[in-house]
């Protein structure tokens, strides 16, 4: 469970571990950069060994980087790679470093400098390189992963972490991550109701309305709230519909970036107060 929450928590079918450049196309225009943060990785890199670092700089990514020997060498290499490969760096670097409480320092301590030089990429517990939206898109991911934890919730939790993979991808692939965003909530909403067909407006007033309506009897304030937290969910799902392929239709153009990532932030909201829900049921219903 720590894993799963950590900042550079495993995603289910993540390529963990991996090279950055051999997950994610070589766009370079699109990966931000930083000379900042090029200098504080060179001197995070001469904590350790930097002679197998170079070689395997070499070995695996194809560059001749002259010198490396020595750490004082380090900061002009870093300015002289392309971003890509300064990307690959922090995986090789990860991988030539021999022992794990030092690989587990070398993590935290790239993923410190990430932060504050609020680089938008987030690193996996093997040392790979992904790309990440914001900081609060990536406290949104944490925190909605961190409700699914439980073993019945795993299809729930592969399908949401598979809208992030989706906007991983150059370019990032928004209809997808909409769409499995939309499953993830789908899949929440039929382990609460089994009865229910699918995850529509219908199902929700017919299922989902009633549970609400019990849970917050005799509390005007919250049961006017969460009434327009219904109407806001149905409305995220009459949303989410215009981007799922339906068999003998057109497929729908990608939807603009911001939109995506807002839907999918709206998921996140939605499955948090679904799985709550789900547990206030389960209380009520066992006293």
């Amino acid at each position: 469970m720590a894993d799963m929450i950590s900042m550079g928590g495993a995603v289910a079918d993540e390529p963990k571990g991996k090279r950055f450049s051999h997950v994610y196309m070589r766009h370079s225009d699109l990966l931000p950069d930083s000379e900042r943060l090029r200098n504080r990785l060179a001197t995070l890199y001469s904590d350790y060994d930097v002679e197998r670092l170079g070689e395997a700089i070499e070995r695996e990514i194809g560059i001749q980087i002259g010198s490396y020997k020595y750490g004082l060498y380090w900061p002009n290499i870093m300015r002289s790679m392309a971003i890509q490969d300064v990307l690959d760096s922090v995986t090789l670097r990860f991988n030539t470093i021999a022992h794990s409480p030092s690989r587990d320092k070398f993590l935290s301590d790239v993923r410190r400098v990430f932060a504050e030089e609020q680089i938008r990429y987030r690193i996996d517990d093997l040392g790979g390189v992904h790309f990440a939206v914001d900081s609060e898109f990536e406290r949104m991911r944490v925190s909605t992963i961190a409700v699914l934890g439980a073993s019945r919730f795993r299809s729930v939790r592969e399908q949401f972490e598979s809208a992030f993979l989706a906007l991983d991808k150059v370019p990032p692939d928004g209809k997808a991550g909409i769409r499995a965003a939309f499953f993830a909530t789908e899949g929440l909403f039929r382990l609460m109701f089994p009865t229910a067909h699918q995850l529509s407006v219908a199902e929700v007033q017919k299922h989902l309305k009633p549970s609400v309506d019990k849970i917050y009897e005799g509390q005007k304030p919250a049961i006017y709230l969460a009434h327009k937290q219904l109407a806001s969910f149905m409305d995220w799902i009459d949303g989410a519909h215009f981007y799922r392929h339906e068999p003998g239709t057109e497929e729908p153009a990608q939807p603009p970036l911001e939109l995506a990532v807002y839907s999918i932030s709206q998921a996140g909201g939605h499955i948090r107060w679904l799985a709550q829900l789900g547990k206030r049921a389960e209380g009520s219903s066992g006293s």
